[in-house]
């Protein structure tokens, strides 16, 4: 399967993930991030910066999720969520960094270089 920039950008902002989380804005500024990469290290950072952010909106879900199920009220208000979010940002940063995320950034910076006719180091 071989994605493109377009095609990134219709399936975040097709899927429940970008319906909710993900505006049209954000889609955009990752994608272009993505498509403007002059070199193979800005596409590569880019591409992690799209999986962070995809984890972290991930976790994000997960917990309004969980919450559905709960019968405690929360406490805190903004702060809570202030600092939650800084914290799934945190850890969706140390997933992406230390090899532990999901894969997609590798996968998708693979596949845009195919599209673009380079030749990555796992080749």
């Amino acid at each position: 399967m071989s994605l493109s920039v377009n095609n990134l950008n219709s399936a975040l902002l097709g899927s429940s993930i970008g319906a909710d989380s993900l505006t049209g804005a954000a889609a955009n500024r990752l994608t272009d991030q993505i498509q403007d990469a002059g070199t193979d290290e800005e596409m590569m950072s880019a591409c992690e910066q799209f999986e962070t952010y995809l984890l972290q909106k991930m976790f994000q879900t997960m917990e309004k999720t969980a919450k559905v199920f709960s019968d405690e009220e929360e406490e805190g208000g903004e702060y809570v969520d202030m600092f939650s979010d800084n914290m799934y940002q945190a850890l969706a940063e140390n997933m992406v960094s230390t090899g532990n995320g999901l894969g997609i950034a590798q996968t998708l910076y693979d596949s845009m270089a195919r599209n673009m006719g380079l030749t990555t180091t796992e080749e």
